[in-house]
């Protein structure tokens, strides 16, 4: 996502105008396709009105789709229909998400997305799902692990089991390094000895000579960056499947990036 006009707030438009200018942007991005006579709603409409479940922090799929058929869209599909279709196109929704664009500078960092309780995790038959540590302790599930922009754009993601080390995510995320102009990387102390420019450990006997004082304000970026993504339900709601999750996740990016400029450039399925 490039940085142009400020994006019109979806949260304060009447539901069926930010669905249509959504689902207008979305549409721009997808490849045209024939509207088969049983498709009651575009895959751009249906992109766009998944996405305003996320910016209007409804928590649930399943009650924000009866509303919206009941009140707003008479003709949308069944909810059945349209959470099989929304999973057929989490690949199509996870480009838009962004381009790798190039940066001078990009700080990470990760977020832990519980699936379940912890004191519920043995009951757990979440697949991939592992025992492992966040910010708030103890968690069961998974972990986003996340480049910002320094104005606090997600750039990219991964998301790994809880029980991966922190370099595993970096490590991912830096497949990507050159498409983004090989940037300076920002961690915190767990990316010690990745290569990233990190603030020293006590006990460090030759600390990094990179890091600046001022990079502490660049690493608050990514921390708000997550905080604003866990009051868009990163770390609630139900999801039951990988899949799920990875559609959950790109919502909440795309809701999140869409702040800084319009959806993403040239994306095709």
């Amino acid at each position: 996502m490039r940085v142009s006009t400020p994006h019109p707030d979806y949260s304060f438009m009447p539901i069926r105008q930010a669905a249509v200018l959504l689902a207008c942007q979305v549409q721009s991005h997808l490849k045209p396709k024939l509207i088969h006579a049983h498709e009651k709603v575009t895959d751009a409409m249906l992109i766009a009105l998944a996405l305003l479940r996320v910016i209007h922090t409804q928590p649930y799929f399943k009650s924000w789709w009866k509303m919206l058929k009941l009140n707003i869209f008479p003709d949308l599909p069944s909810v059945e229909q349209a959470t099989i279709r929304l999973k057929r196109l989490t690949p199509v929704i996870e480009r838009l998400t962004g381009q790798p664009e190039p940066l001078a500078m990009a700080v990470i960092d990760s977020e832990p997305i519980p699936v379940c309780r912890y004191k519920r995790a043995k009951h757990c038959k979440f697949p991939r799902a592992t025992f492992g540590f966040g910010t708030q302790g103890k968690i069961f599930g998974f972990k986003l692990h996340a480049w910002t922009t320094l104005n606090g754009k997600i750039a990219q993601y991964a998301i790994l089991p809880a029980n991966e080390h922190d370099l595993t995510g970096g490590g991912q995320l830096a497949e990507h390094w050159p498409a983004y102009g090989g940037p300076k990387i920002i961690g915190d102390k767990a990316y010690q000895g990745g290569g990233y420019i990190v603030p020293a450990k006590s006990n460090m006997k030759k600390p990094d000579s990179r890091w600046r004082e001022e990079f502490h304000a660049a690493r608050k970026i990514i921390e708000s960056a997550f905080s604003s993504l866990a009051g868009r339900g990163l770390r609630w709601g139900q999801v039951k499947t990988f899949p799920a999750l990875r559609l959950k996740v790109a919502l909440i990016v795309i809701a999140y990036n869409l702040r800084f400029a319009s959806l993403s450039a040239g994306v095709n399925p």
